[in-house]
């Protein structure tokens, strides 16, 4: 069996039940690769539980604010978990639709 992943999902944001739908099938499809994955809602405070996990990996299957925005990646880097999805930056600056269009536009991007 493999390195343990974690797939966070839910969380607290208004596409949480999509963001199961997403969790549910990534879970699938790693458990499938043979991986051992451990689902985990990202609702309220999930920090200890992540800790006493020590998941070699996140799988970050949030969407929307709190798991899309650099917030979730912030506490992943801090407790130095490595994790899929764009990092803090990237993924604050993705959430701020008015600041990447005018990054866009600056870099004769059509929008």
């Amino acid at each position: 069996m493999k390195k343990l992943i974690a797939v966070i999902m839910g969380g607290l944001s208004g596409e949480r039940e999509i963001s199961f739908l997403t969790g549910k099938a990534c879970c699938k499809a790693l458990k499938k690769k043979g991986y051992k994955v451990k689902e985990l809602d990202a609702k309220g405070y999930f920090v200890d539980k992540l800790k006493k996990l020590k998941p070699k990996i996140v799988f970050n299957a949030l969407h929307g604010k709190y798991g899309e925005d650099g917030l979730v990646q912030s506490i992943l880097e801090s407790l130095k978990i490595p994790y899929t999805h764009s990092g803090i930056f990237a993924s604050s600056l993705a959430m701020d639709k008015e600041l990447s269009r005018f990054i866009f536009k600056k870099n004769n991007i059509k929008v």
